[in-house]
């Protein structure tokens, strides 16, 4: 057991690192300008006005974001692009430099277009006949289209030199580059080291939204969804562990029978349908039946006694947690059951009947620890669980947790926070596994954790 689990550990980074490279990479193709988000409203505004302070605002802003940089330690690219092109940090400006380059493999004529578009964008302010078309051109990476909007600028002087640029950059002179691949190490001067190395340090980053600190926003959420998930898999195990223990010692009884259909039909009830009638029925007075408060945690007075805290907080999350819970009742009353029926008929049971043991006794001293496999898998699997949340629930009943905080995240593309709960997720998955591998081997001595199949002898 102990190799088995050093084994898993020493194989931990890896599975962390593979995780790290898929949130990573979530992180690169997300949608929208996270520069853009990160600066303020005046410097955006610059835009319009002040085009190169614009530029000077908008790479500090990539700067701080780490977007300078080449993307991870190595690449491997086409032979006619730089190896600097990452130094362009708009994303919009690199694809058309990239468009254009890979089209003719003139890298010179493209970057010597490029410079000409800056200089009539920094010295041609506020002319409309000019400005909106530069702007256009210095993200317009279809090269007709360009062709098209320059045709619009023929006859000027200050636009002859951008001019002769696009035409010099047709020039497929170096065309050969296209054919050759290029290799380029950057060693970790990159975006990804740094990106790991401050998820390594604590800091997740900012929200685009708001501004906070990621993990100030995860702390404050991570409580609610703690609080709730632990309440439900205490009530699945106080039902289902009972439940599935005492229709296994009756089987065949009518109690067996009617506790079988019961719960198969709560098990095919929708959660967040429930969820939604409960909130219909029992939170407000147009029934009469308005039992429990509205949504939310409820508010605590200045200073409230714990019973006050217990009363106010019980009565808000009753529900939410039932809603959490009751989709587990029939997954583990069902495989506890089964897996208590075939224990009831192995010989060591059979021994215990006659030495006169009573049946409670052999359903919680015997059967219980044998058949456990059930609670321990759903015990794993509750580590993302507490993290992740269930966002219908939480949604449902308002409940300020993980799940609500990864729904408004995703609608407001505040992506650091998105992918940030992604990786966690991730993480207690993988140590989830691991402690219901742990769990199984305590639980039954004859599951061998080295053996490949992994099962008992």
């Amino acid at each position: 057991m102990a190799r088995y689990v050093l084994r898993r550990i020493l194989l931990l980074p890896l599975s962390l690192f593979l995780l790290s490279l898929v949130c990573f990479g979530l992180r690169q193709i997300t949608p929208g300008d996270q520069v853009i988000s990160l600066m303020s409203k005046d410097e955006a505004r610059l835009a319009n006005d002040n085009p190169a302070g614009f530029d000077l605002a908008y790479h500090r802003a990539a700067q701080t974001l780490g977007l300078d940089r080449p993307t991870f330690y190595f690449s491997i690219y086409n032979g006619a692009l730089p190896d600097t092109l990452h130094r362009i940090t708009r994303a919009q400006e690199r694809a058309m430099l990239r468009t254009f380059t890979l089209r003719s493999g003139n890298w010179p004529g493209v970057q010597q277009y490029y410079h000409e578009l800056k200089r009539l964008a920094y010295r041609v302010e506020n002319d409309p006949a000019i400005t909106p078309v530069i702007r256009r051109l210095l993200i317009q990476d279809n090269f007709e289209n360009a062709a098209t909007s320059l045709q619009r600028l023929t006859g000027r002087p200050e636009t002859a030199a951008l001019q002769e640029a696009f035409d010099r950059l047709q020039s497929r002179d170096r065309a050969v580059t296209l054919l050759l691949p290029a290799f380029s190490w950057h060693g970790t001067d990159n975006q990804y080291h740094h990106w790991a190395g401050k998820l390594l340090s604590g800091d997740f980053g900012s929200s685009l939204v708001d501004r906070r600190p990621v993990a100030t926003k995860i702390r404050a959420a991570a409580g609610v969804t703690i609080l709730i998930n632990g309440l439900a898999l205490l009530l699945v195990y106080l039902i289902s562990i009972p439940l599935g223990l005492y229709t296994a010692g009756s089987r065949g009884s009518w109690f067996d029978r009617l506790t079988t259909v019961g719960l198969f039909i709560l098990f095919g009830v929708p959660s967040f349908w429930l969820a939604t009638l409960l909130t219909n029925y029992f939170t407000t007075p147009a029934f009469n039946m308005d039992f429990f408060p509205s949504m939310g945690l409820g508010e605590l007075p200045e200073g409230a006694s714990w019973w006050t805290t217990l009363r106010i907080r019980a009565s808000h999350l009753f529900l939410p947690v039932v809603c959490m819970a009751y989709p587990s009742w029939a997954y583990v009353t069902r495989h506890l059951r089964r897996s208590a029926v075939h224990e009831l008929n192995q010989a060591y049971i059979k021994t215990a009947r006659l030495k006169g043991l009573s049946r409670s006794t052999i359903l919680w001293r015997h059967v219980l620890r044998n058949a456990s496999f059930p609670i321990i898998t759903l015990l794993g699997g509750i580590f993302p669980a507490l993290l992740a949340g269930s966002v219908l629930i939480e949604r449902i009943f308002n409940l300020p947790g993980m799940g609500q905080l990864l729904y408004t995240s995703a609608i407001e593309r505040d992506w650091p926070v998105v992918i940030t709960l992604v990786l966690l997720n991730g993480i207690l998955t993988a140590f989830g596994l691991l402690i219901a591998d742990l769990g199984y081997r305590l639980a039954d001595p004859r599951i061998r954790l080295s053996s490949p199949q992994n099962a008992a002898t």
